[in-house]
């Protein structure tokens, strides 16, 4: 991690960083996961349990009281349903879980087959 990197997880007593996609950065606090800006400050006030790095469809997913489902880079879910477990996004696909079955979803959350 380069030095300004640590400074801003001194600054902001974050207990891990990693980057992700784009101008976002992974950070945890107090086991809360968000996403950070460049400047260190948090990208959105919401806070999950898991996130994920931002995909190419600007998607990333996160997980919050043992449900999975991706979010907007503003933190807000990218649709409305809750699965058992979602993967990140590829080709405008992403596969989930639900009550066992497995299925893709596309960005807007609609099922693709």
């Amino acid at each position: 991690m380069s030095d300004f990197w640590n400074e801003i997880k001194k600054k902001y007593h974050y207990d891990a960083l990693f980057p992700c996609h784009g101008e976002l950065t992974c950070a945890r606090k107090d086991e809360q996961w968000f996403h950070i800006l460049h400047d260190g400050q948090p990208a959105y006030p919401e806070r999950y349990d898991y996130v994920d790095i931002f995909s190419k469809e600007g998607l990333a997913r996160v997980r919050k009281d043992n449900e999975w489902f991706h979010i907007l880079h503003n933190g807000q879910p990218a649709y409305p349903e809750r699965y058992d477990y979602v993967s990140i996004f590829s080709k405008g696909l992403a596969r989930v879980q639900k009550d066992g079955k497995w299925f893709s979803i596309r960005p807007d959350g609609r099922r693709a087959d």
